[in-house]
């Protein structure tokens, strides 16, 4: 992706915030994997609520907004502060915490739904866990992850 595809990207989100009439604004930060949207504001409870579903739907429209410009498929990641890293540090331990359920129980434990990174990283995390196997289930917003004991 070109530096004047982040920009369009960034132009896009920050035009969708004010439209929105939130007080937020989207910069590109440099990652560990690659360049990175980052949003800050005084609204930023606003964008992470409800599980960062607002968060989440400016990152599709950005991505395709970016797929667009760009012809191919790229991958560019939002988010505020270490909104995402922190998600994914307390998916982790909930996984584990599940699967511990499971293992002493032997009966399955069932996630409510989540979006499917979510779920990809409760996945991988329980991946190489032998005493436990993962599988998701259901349609659409109602998808959810369960843990079967292996």
């Amino acid at each position: 992706m070109s530096e004047d595809d982040l920009g369009s990207v960034v132009e896009f989100t920050n035009s969708v915030l004010e439209h929105g009439g939130l007080d937020l604004t989207a910069t590109v930060e440099s990652g560990e994997d690659g360049p990175r949207l980052q949003i800050r504001g005084d609204d930023v409870a606003l964008l992470l609520g409800h599980n960062a579903e607002l968060l989440d739907a400016l990152e599709y429209l950005g991505n395709r907004v970016l797929n667009r410009l760009s012809g191919e498929e790229g991958r560019l990641s939002f988010d505020s502060g270490t909104y995402r890293a922190r998600r994914e540090r307390e998916l982790r331990l909930m996984a584990e915490k599940a699967a511990e359920k499971v293992r002493s129980t032997r009966v399955p434990f069932s996630f409510d739904p989540m979006n499917a990174n979510e779920r990809r990283i409760i996945h991988l995390s329980l991946s190489q866990d032998p005493s436990v196997r993962t599988e998701s289930r259901g349609d659409g917003d109602n998808r959810k992850l369960i843990i079967y004991p292996a």
